[in-house]
């Protein structure tokens, strides 16, 4: 029996819309424009799910933000976690409003989707620590925006970064979980057998922990790490889009262990998990992640074998082929969305028979007088 895992990478989208308001009270000395927000989403036709890349209504952010002058240098916090709502996906208010303030030469902002998972935020530096969060794997999708800095013009020109001077705010959110699929297919060896998926079980994996976010953002954009404060299961169920076992198994007809090609033919084992983004415990280790699948073969005569494996999520590489030697998959890192293959392969065990013919040998004499 062969099985072969493959590992596909691929980074999360971000996300992009804009909104513009409108208001009328206007506070003594500040500039008629309140500050208001926009977001970047990839469209705005289906409700946001977790795991996906576009607000939908109801969901919020919390924001946080100064405004700071260069000479002298002086920061005043502005948004201590106010939160921001949407009713429709795309545009974005809050209550009491604030109001640019011209004397002030550069706003800076901060924020976190969902308000709710904001934790401890640092309104004039940026770092964050959430409470401990909790993976059920079909929720808990953490965003976090880039470090946004609006800068007074002496004219209302745009700004260099494109945005209106005193127009919304523009904040790019970035996925901070990861996301995460399983799907497994059969090699044509067992084209003309029927293939099925009656178990399958994540084990060992880190589905609790804190999140930080410093104040370095390179580029303006987050650095983030977890840590770890529990482990646990994921089951088919378990995803974004529930999946009921058994799985009948697909035909990769163009699998070929000896010349690799991208993966065809899959069904689904794990829909979009949100996990916590973790490295990968060495293989051979008792604590390392895993899995555990468990099907059975139906040859054309109705014999049914069933099988059960299982693997270490260190072993997948990048390679659809008959060995494990390319580059291993590490971890699952912040933002990415992750793909891994499993490809059940078998031979029948067939004979043939055939009968040694006799061995001549010397003949034996004996005389009688």
């Amino acid at each position: 029996m062969r099985m072969k895992k493959l590992l596909i990478l691929a980074s999360i989208a971000l996300m992009a819309i804009a909104c513009n308001k409108t208001y009328q009270v206007v506070p003594d000395g500040a500039d008629a424009t309140p500050i208001g927000f926009s977001t970047w989403a990839e469209q705005l036709t289906k409700a946001r799910v977790q795991g996906s890349s576009t607000f939908a209504a109801g969901d919020d952010f919390a924001v946080y933000g100064y405004k700071e002058t260069t000479s002298p240098a002086a920061k005043v916090t502005v948004f201590d976690g106010v939160t921001v709502s949407t009713t429709d996906g795309t545009s974005w208010d809050y209550e009491n409003h604030r109001f640019w303030d011209t004397n002030y030469d550069a706003y800076t902002f901060f924020a976190v989707s969902p308000a709710a998972s904001a934790g401890t935020v640092d309104a004039q530096t940026g770092e964050i620590t959430s409470a401990a969060t909790t993976f059920a794997g079909n929720d808990n999708d953490i965003l976090v925006a880039d470090k946004k800095t609006v800068l007074k013009t002496a004219t209302p020109e745009p700004f260099g970064d494109g945005t209106v001077k005193f127009g919304v705010v523009p904040l790019v959110f970035n996925h901070v979980a990861s996301l995460v699929d399983f799907k497994v297919k059969k090699a044509p060896t067992l084209g003309d057998a029927t293939v099925s998926v009656s178990a399958f079980e994540l084990v060992n994996i880190e589905n609790a922990g804190v999140l930080t976010v410093s104040d370095a953002y390179t580029d303006t954009h987050p650095v983030v790490s977890w840590s770890s404060t529990g482990t646990g299961s994921y089951l088919p169920a378990n995803g974004v889009e529930a999946v009921t076992l058994p799985v009948e198994v697909v035909e990769d007809t163009a699998f070929n262990p000896a010349s690799p090609a991208t993966p065809a033919a899959s069904a689904f084992l794990v829909n979009n998990l949100v996990v916590k983004p973790q490295t990968f415990g060495a293989t051979g280790q008792t604590a390392s992640q895993q899995l555990t699948i468990t099907y059975s073969i139906t040859d054309a005569g109705g014999s049914v074998v069933e099988h059960t494996s299982t693997l270490y999520l260190a072993d997948f590489d990048t390679v659809d082929n008959d060995v494990q030697t390319d580059g291993k998959v590490a971890s699952w890192d912040p933002g990415k969305h992750y793909t891994f293959y499993i490809t059940l392969d078998a031979n029948v065990i067939m004979f043939s028979a055939s009968i040694t013919d006799w061995t001549d040998v010397s003949g034996y004499h004996y005389l009688i007088n």
